[in-house]
C-alpha cells in the first residue's frame, strides 16, 4: 500500500470513528490553497452585513403648500458590521479582524405628490403606504414636516390611527431641538441638513439608483447651499426656483433614524 492509500483516523466529539485517504487531505489543501492565492489577488469591496433585529423604519412627508408639492420618502436605519475581508476569508470564517460595526440608513422609496393634491388624499395615500410590506410588519414611524401648514393637518392624520410626530424646522443657527409634546418637536435647519451631510461623508446614507425620483434627487442635492453670514452663521437653501422638498423629507427622516432607538421592554423577568 502506498502511503496515498494509507487511511488516516479521526475520532469525532461523538465517538464516531471515520477514516479518510491521506490523498483526499492533500487535494483540499490545495484547492483551498489555491482558492487562497486567487482571493488575494482580489480587489476587495468591503461589505455591509446588516444585523435584520436592528431594522427600524420611517415613512417621512414634507407637507407641500400651494406651490411646493409634498414629497415622501421611506427610509430604514439597520446596524451591522462591514466586512472588509477577502471571499475567501469571509467563506471560511476568517474575516473577524477586518469587521468594523457599522451602521446605515438606506432610502428605499421617494416620491413627489401631485402639486395642489388635496391633503385628505394625501392622508389616505400615507396611509396605504404605511399599510403595505415592509412596513406593515415594521412598526414604522410617521414623520411629518409641519413647518407653515398648522396643526389641523396634523390632526388628520392622528384621526387616521397614525400616530405621527410633528416637526417644525426652525431657522436657528445652532443644532436645536425643542420637544413641545411627545409627538411634536422643533428642530432646527442646520441641523437637519447637517445630518444629511454627515451620513453622505460617511457612506452611511445610501440611495438606490431604481428610485424613481433619483435623478430630482440628485439635483436637490447639488441646488441646495450652504452661506455664511457676516456673523460666521451657516443658513441652507436652495437655488432660486428650485425645490427642496425631496431633500427635506429625507432630512427629516434621517435625523428621526439619528436618534437613540427606544428600549427593549422584556416582560417576566425580575
Amino acid at each position: 500500500m502506498t502511503w496515498r492509500h494509507r487511511q488516516i483516523q479521526f475520532i469525532g466529539h461523538s465517538g464516531i470513528t471515520s477514516r479518510v485517504n491521506a490523498a483526499s487531505i492533500i487535494v483540499v489543501a490545495n484547492t483551498a490553497c489555491r482558492e487562497q492565492a486567487l482571493a488575494a489577488r482580489e480587489v476587495v469591496v468591503p461589505q455591509f452585513f446588516p444585523y435584520e433585529e436592528t431594522a427600524r423604519w420611517c415613512l417621512a412627508a414634507d407637507l407641500g403648500q400651494s406651490s411646493d408639492p409634498t414629497a415622501i420618502a421611506i427610509l430604514v436605519h439597520r446596524r451591522g458590521i462591514v466586512d472588509a475581508g477577502n471571499s475567501f476569508e469571509r467563506r471560511h470564517g476568517l474575516s473577524g479582524p477586518k469587521q468594523t460595526k457599522a451602521e446605515r440608513i438606506d432610502v428605499r422609496h421617494l416620491q413627489r405628490m401631485p402639486l395642489h393634491t388635496p391633503y385628505p388624499e394625501i392622508v389616505r395615500h400615507i396611509a396605504e403606504l404605511m399599510a403595505r410590506p415592509p412596513l406593515a410588519d415594521s412598526k414604522p414611524q410617521l414623520v411629518l414636516d409641519l413647518t407653515g401648514v398648522g396643526a389641523p393637518l396634523f390632526d388628520m392624520f392622528v384621526a387616521a390611527g397614525l400616530k405621527p410626530l410633528g416637526i417644525v424646522i426652525t431657522g436657528a443657527f445652532v443644532d436645536s431641538v425643542q420637544w413641545v409634546t411627545e409627538s411634536r418637536v422643533h428642530v432646527s435647519k442646520q441641523l437637519l441638513i447637517s445630518t444629511v451631510d454627515a451620513r453622505l461623508h460617511a457612506a452611511e446614507l445610501r440611495f438606490s439608483a431604481q428610485l424613481a425620483e433619483a435623478a430630482a434627487m440628485r439635483a436637490e442635492l447639488q441646488n441646495f447651499r450652504r452661506q455664511l453670514t457676516a456673523q460666521g452663521r451657516s443658513t441652507f437653501s436652495a437655488r432660486t426656483g428650485t425645490h427642496d422638498d425631496l431633500l427635506l423629507a429625507v432630512a427629516i427622516g434621517c435625523w428621526f433614524l439619528s436618534l437613540p432607538p427606544p428600549p427593549r421592554i422584556t416582560l417576566g423577568g425580575y
